[in-house]
């Protein structure tokens, strides 16, 4: 993969990520205050699974997601 893309697919994961652990932050403050966190929730899942579907095109095209520092967490946990 040329470093254009490998960094292009880096900085859109690292945005990506950074939406999906402020989604995570949003729903345990609605919790706190006893507010529904549903729409964070439902923002968050689709974080999620635009990381993994970019994670699985990166596989597929046969390049490694480790070269591109691309891990998707667990569910429901902070991305690091």
């Amino acid at each position: 993969m040329n470093t254009e893309s490998v960094n292009f697919i880096k900085d859109h994961a690292l945005l990506l990520k950074e939406k999906y652990n402020e989604s995570l932050a949003k729903i345990n403050e609605a919790d706190l205050k006893g507010e529904d966190s549903s729409f964070y929730k439902g923002q968050s899942l689709a974080y999620y699974d635009a990381l993994d579907l970019i994670k699985s095109q990166v596989e597929a095209f046969g390049y490694n997601s480790k070269e591109v520092n691309l891990v998707v967490p667990e569910f429901g946990k902070q991305a690091i």
